[in-house]
């Protein structure tokens, strides 16, 4: 193993956008696209599979993977993305617009602003 490799590799971090509370200047890369499913398992229960979306965008000059819930409701992140697209041509992709991430301690609450 290059272990020099394995924590450039390691300091450059993921891929994907993970972000803290705040507000994010974001710029749509792409257009929403499915991503693989979450899958919550538990003990003695049937696995719980969710759908979710991915898009890549340009946050805080990286590019990012950012993959979410495909919500059921307006509100959701998915809903709200599917709306911004609505107004721009039915694409996303070029488009800029903020995120205000807030987090109740077990899961962030996303809004989109243009």
């Amino acid at each position: 193993m290059d272990y020099q490799e394995e924590l450039k590799r390691l300091q450059k971090g993921s891929d994907y956008w993970k972000p803290k509370a705040g507000q994010f200047k974001v710029k749509a890369l792409s257009e929403l696209e499915s991503a693989d499913p979450f899958v919550r398992k538990r003990e003695g229960q049937e696995d719980e599979i969710s759908p979710q979306a991915k898009i890549k965008i340009l946050v805080g000059g990286e590019e990012k993977i950012w993959t979410f819930g495909k919500g059921k409701t307006p509100a959701s992140t998915f809903g709200q993305l599917v709306e911004l697209a609505t107004k721009h041509a039915n694409q996303l992709k070029g488009v800029e617009f903020s995120v205000v991430v807030k987090n109740d301690g077990t899961k962030n609450d996303y809004t989109i602003v243009q």
